[in-house]
């Protein structure tokens, strides 16, 4: 006997109202046409991406990649870095809200993933104790996702 399998395809078509000018009126109105308010249904978001390249020697100095100057508006960030050396990178991320610091050890050809909130600046340190003059090399990735005032 043969196996016989049968599929069926659906479309679901949904209808959405959202209440606003509706032609309800109160008692006693009487031609009145009521004022529609819109309301945003999401949070509008402003998105920035900043990219830029890590290049730097390998001699256990602090460089600073990035520093907001004068935003004081709450946001989310989504950090990426990538070590593309055969040094060692310390990332130090100082976040604007309450003072905190992170700092993550990125071993060679290695990448690392941040969410964070508000970001102040990031630094990177690159060490390497086996050979003179090596350079670090990388990237970083950073989205900014803050709401419109």
């Amino acid at each position: 006997m043969k196996a016989v399998t049968q599929t069926t395809r659906q479309k679901t078509v949904v209808n959405v109202t959202t209440g606003c000018c509706s032609s309800k009126r109160k008692k006693g109105e009487k031609g009145k046409k009521r004022k529609c308010k819109k309301k945003p249904r999401f949070d509008v978001c402003e998105k920035i991406k900043i990219c830029g390249r890590i290049f730097q020697k390998c001699d256990g100095e602090t460089r600073v990649y990035f520093r907001t100057v004068g935003i004081h508006r709450p946001s989310t960030s989504v950090l990426k870095i990538e070590n593309d050396s055969d040094c060692q990178m310390k990332a130090i991320i100082n976040m604007s809200s309450k003072k905190k610091i992170i700092e993550q050890t990125i071993d060679e050809y290695q990448e690392t993933v941040f969410v964070v909130g508000s970001i102040k600046n990031l630094k990177i340190m690159c060490t390497r104790t086996s050979e003179e003059d090596k350079i670090c090399k990388g990237k970083f990735e950073l989205m900014i996702r803050s709401r419109i005032a």
